[in-house]
């Protein structure tokens, strides 16, 4: 992994995105693939993987449609 403390100079391999997004390898590429994550130079934007992964758990925590919360 290349490292630095300030996560947006951080840069992941797609399987060090995929164990620290909790993921398979294969939900990491469809996210490069469907333009939510960017991979330059066969690694992945630790900021740019934290936003994904953020999203993701707001999209699993919302009503279901119709329900009063």
């Amino acid at each position: 992994m290349i490292s630095n403390s300030d996560p947006r100079r951080r840069w992941y391999t797609r399987a060090e995105a995929a164990a620290e997004a909790r993921v398979s390898p294969r939900t990491v590429q469809r996210w490069v693939l469907d333009g939510r994550l960017v991979e330059r130079h066969g690694h992945i934007n630790a900021a740019q993987l934290f936003e994904v992964e953020r999203e993701r758990r707001h999209a699993r925590t919302r009503p279901a449609p119709g329900c009063t919360a």
